[in-house]
Formats: C-alpha cells, structure tokens, sequence
C-alpha cells in the first residue's frame, strides 16, 4: 500500500484575498494616478479660464433665454461618477488624442478672443465656451485614455448643452416657436366660444388684445424639455427608434403647452382677474406648463419601454 501523502498548509488553495488584494490596490493606485494627474490637469484649467468663468457665470444670469448651465454641469459630473467602476477599469494615458483635443479647443478660443469686437456678445460666449469645453474634454481623453471615454461618452457629450446657442441659430428658434406657438393659440381659440380677430401673431378678443411677442415663445422651458428628454432617453431607453420618437415629440409639446399657457392667461384674465396677464402665471409660469409637457409625455416613455421589452425577450 502506498502511504498516504499528509496534508501541509502549503498544499492548501490560496485564500481569495491573496489573489485579489494586490490587483486590487494596483487598480487603486493606477486610478489614483490618472484621477491625481487630472486633478493637476484642472486646477490649471481654472486658472487659465478663470476669467471666462466669472464673464460666463455673469452672461447666465443676465442671458434671458440661457439654460441651467450649474444643473447640466453636476449632471454630466454624477453621470460620470456613476459609471466610476467601468471608467477605473479602462483608465489608460491618451496624450495624442488628448493634446490634439486641447489644441483644438484653445484655438478655438482664441479664435473667439480675436473675432470678438465684430462678433455679438452671444457669439463670442459661444465660440469661446465651446473651445473651453473642447479643452476640458481633451483633458480627460488624455488622463483617462479613450476606452474609457467610450465609457462615458454621453456625460461628456451633454456638456454641449452648457455652450450657449449663436445670436442666429437661437434667433431662428425664437421666431419658429413663435410663430408655431400663434398658430396653436389660433386653433385653441376656436375651440371657445369667444370671437377672435387673428392679425398674424396678435389676437383681439372682448375686452383683451394680445400679441403671441418673441418674448412669449417659451424658448428656456422649450431647451429644457428638451434637454430632460435627452437624459431621460439615456436613462430609460435603449432603442435608437423609442428615442427618436421621443426626440420627435419634443417640438409639438413644446408649442402647445406654450399655446395653452397663452390661452388659459387669456381665459383667467377675461373671466377671473385681469391681473392675471401681468401675475405671476405670466411671468414665471413656464416651470408649471414645463411640468404638464412631462405629465403628457409620462405615458409615451412607459409605452416605448414595453415595447422595448417586448422586442428583447424573444431575443434572450
């Protein structure tokens, strides 16, 4: 008979934490690295930029039709914070793609800072936020490598909202709402048996006349339905079709609820209190019509996601 072999600790598997501990802290200090350089890499960015901070923190709160810059910020950064595990496993230096994204980005402004006596004020805030936001990408290409922007490729992209709109492009907007928002005004009325005389985009009722003015175009609520439809795409939906769609419905949502806002401050005014016209309803109003857009695009999200559903498991 042979003997039997007797058991040494040396025979037993390795503890689990043995094989992983050492991965892990490599993996820890290699993130360390990349999050310890970019970290360098903005403290030098605000040094450098911090004049346009100040001058573009002053354009958003003078800007009328200016968006949440800060919200769409901390936005972009929690998204970003949220996928930390995928962007700590494909973290990698990048400096070629990252430079070139820098070098892009500063002459982009300074492209901006040499047209700026024959641009608007808009444009200049424009072309140079879009340079500052185009440097503040190249640097995380270049300390975290490009699989791992691949990671986080939508926060990164959504910065773009941050970059204000050209004086012609936002003026195009400004007078399409306009405009669309008349003609649902118009159709809404019919629906009342109040007379109304329309002369383009003003409107004589009994005792009331209105003009659907540029003013009244809804255009912050109108980007920001916008901008919430684009993240809740991303957060919800999977299928390039369902966002389409969605994408799709912001402009008609846009335009009617600006049409009924205008119309219901008309009904109060005529049949409640003529304060309303100059109330508060009127003038930061926005954010309840904003809310009743969602309300009616609530069903739509559901429906996509069943639909989704369905068509994903026959696939699994």
């Amino acid at each position: 008979m042979r003997p039997i072999k007797e058991f040494q600790a040396s025979d037993r598997p390795p503890h689990p934490e043995i094989l992983f501990t050492p991965r892990i802290k490599a993996l820890a200090s290699l993130l360390s690295k990349h999050a310890y350089f970019f970290l360098l890499f903005n403290i030098f960015y605000g040094l450098i930029f911090f004049t346009h901070f100040t001058r573009f923190l002053r354009f958003s709160l003078e800007q009328e039709y200016a968006p949440h810059f800060s919200l769409i910020l901390l936005v972009s950064l929690y998204l970003m914070h949220a996928r930390r595990q995928a962007l700590c496993a494909h973290a990698e230096f990048c400096a070629r793609g990252g430079i070139s994204l820098v070098l892009g980005g500063v002459l982009c402004y300074m492209l901006g800072l040499e047209l700026q006596p024959s641009l608007s004020h808009s444009d200049f805030m424009a072309l140079t936020t879009l340079g500052i936001v185009t440097v503040w990408g190249g640097g995380f290409v270049m300390c975290f490598g490009l699989p791992a922007t691949r990671m986080v490729l939508f926060p990164l992209s959504f910065l773009i909202f941050i970059i204000p709109l050209p004086e012609a492009l936002l003026s195009g907007v400004i007078t399409t709402l306009q405009y669309a928002s008349a003609e649902v005004v118009s159709l809404l009325f019919q629906l009342t048996p109040l007379p109304v005389l329309r002369e383009g985009v003003s409107f004589t009722l009994p005792g009331l006349m209105i003009e659907v003015a540029r003013e009244c175009s809804s255009i912050r609520s109108s980007w920001a339905l916008l901008i919430t439809c684009v993240l809740v795409n991303y957060l919800l939906l999977r299928r390039w079709w369902s966002k389409l769609v969605v994408l799709l419905l912001v402009f008609p949502l846009a335009v009617l609820k600006n049409g009924v806002r205008i119309v219901t401050l008309c009904l109060l005014t005529l049949y409640v209190d003529k304060g309303f016209m100059q109330g508060g309803l009127h003038t930061r109003g926005g954010a309840v019509f904003f809310g009743l857009a969602l309300a009616m695009l609530l069903p739509t999200f559901l429906g996509l996601r069943r639909l989704e559903a369905r068509q994903s498991s026959p696939e699994q």
